[in-house]
């Protein structure tokens, strides 16, 4: 059946804003999007569902979360530094079970509806959000994360990673999900099973998302071999002391094949301007988290030189064990002292055509175009404002009353968003 969304105003992303614009879909896609008069003569048969007092775009993508650690909300140490933070998560993760990892990943998928999210790029550890992802309808990237600090166990890991990932592909078949391969982090992951995963990854053609120059003290680690992650985190552990490579994580990362147009770099809040430009030349994507970044102490993203060099860029949340919330509108009201040159479009952009380059789903989603699926959502927004610049400064999980994901609707809360609004 065809049915009308129409609106006061319809955000196409490519392109500009439409006044009284609607969105024809059929069977799921985008048959056209343009003013409400002109479609509703061509479709007189279309079921219209309106949306007064609220902006039509494309539903967020969020290209950066750990739904599983959603119930650790408020429980760890913020303010102290990025080691302090990271030891307390690894010791609350021993004692959790998985009946407490399914209330956390569905408190997270509850979140990212209300705040406007149809698409994420999830990194599971204890794969318990990929079925619940599957469940709720929602499009995105489950990356299967690995770790392994002792080179002993690089090819058993590897061979365990393998079956993994293939469990994951038969789970996620038929659904709005693919499936991505995750080596932790530099100093979670040795030379040896990096190796080990990148002929895995080269083999399935997996799309890779990996922690890289998120901290100082990863820098210092990959650069000298030494210092707080080694003394604090890998020594304890039992780990060798790992080799200074003498150059930093992203530039390791480039040496060892990983920079490649299927991997995103999540954080580079420590990349440099020569960091900018490999990412840039390799085709490496970007997941931008500059509220986690804060709340950890590690630095921002250099979103204006990533920006410049033509790095691409998604936004993401990172998990509510260092953010307050899911919410990609916060996220960007955070991010936009760090790149005050951008328009209020340009940020729009990077939280929906943007975030489906990262993943890799640019062809179907990110913009209204005929031909694409039908993922939007509606959000209710100030009268008489700049429908653009109102979603930045009052976008928020009160505001969006209406999500669709590839023609199905996954939320509508049009009665208690107009009440809300007194209305």
């Amino acid at each position: 059946m065809r049915c009308l969304l129409s609106a006061p105003w319809v955000l196409p992303v490519e392109g500009s804003p439409i006044r009284d614009g609607a969105l024809l879909v059929a069977d799921g896609r985008i048959e056209a999007v343009g003013a409400r008069a002109s479609l509703r003569d061509a479709a007189p048969d279309a079921l219209e569902e309106a949306f007064p007092g609220a902006v039509l775009l494309p539903g967020l993508v969020n290209v950066h979360t750990h739904l599983e650690l959603s119930g650790l909300s408020g429980t760890l140490p913020q303010g102290r530094g990025f080691l302090p933070w990271l030891l307390a998560l690894v010791e609350r993760k021993r004692f959790l079970d998985a009946a407490w990892y399914r209330a956390s990943v569905r408190e997270g998928i509850g979140a990212l509806l209300r705040a406007g999210i149809t698409c994420v790029g999830e990194v599971t550890s204890a794969g318990v959000s990929p079925p619940l992802l599957r469940e709720s309808g929602l499009r995105g990237v489950i990356y299967w994360e690995v770790l392994g600090p002792d080179a002993a166990e690089a090819e058993a890991i590897a061979s365990k990673t393998a079956t993994a990932l293939a469990d994951l592909t038969a789970l996620l078949r038929g659904s709005l999900l693919t499936v991505g391969l995750s080596p932790h982090a530099l100093y979670s992951t040795t030379p040896p099973l990096r190796a080990a995963l990148k002929r895995l990854r080269d083999l399935g053609l997996w799309p890779a998302a990996i922690h890289a120059a998120e901290s100082r003290e990863e820098v210092e680690l990959i650069r000298e071999g030494a210092g707080p992650l080694w003394e604090g985190l890998l020594k304890p552990l039992g780990v060798p002391q790992p080799k200074a490579h003498g150059i930093g994580p992203l530039a390791l990362l480039e040496a060892e094949g990983w920079l490649t147009p299927g991997t995103v770099v999540i954080h580079a809040a420590q990349a440099e301007a020569a960091d900018a430009a490999r990412l840039a030349r390799t085709g490496t994507a970007v997941a931008c988290c500059p509220r986690s970044n804060a709340a950890l102490g590690v630095g921002s993203p250099p979103l204006a030189a990533l920006h410049r060099a033509g790095v691409r860029l998604g936004m993401g949340t990172d998990s509510l064990a260092s953010v307050p919330s899911l919410s990609l509108w916060d996220e960007a009201r955070a991010a936009r002292h760090l790149s005050p040159e951008r328009s209020p479009r340009d940020w729009l952009r990077m939280l929906t055509l943007g975030g489906a380059e990262v993943l890799g789903f640019a062809d179907r989603i990110g913009s209204f175009a005929p031909g694409k699926e039908a993922d939007c959502i509606a959000v209710r927004v100030p009268e008489g404002e700049a429908p653009e610049r109102a979603l930045l400064e009052t976008g928020s999980e009160e505001a969006v009353c209406f999500a669709m994901v590839g023609g199905r609707v996954l939320l509508d809360a049009r009665a208690a968003v107009e009440k809300a609004h007194g209305r």
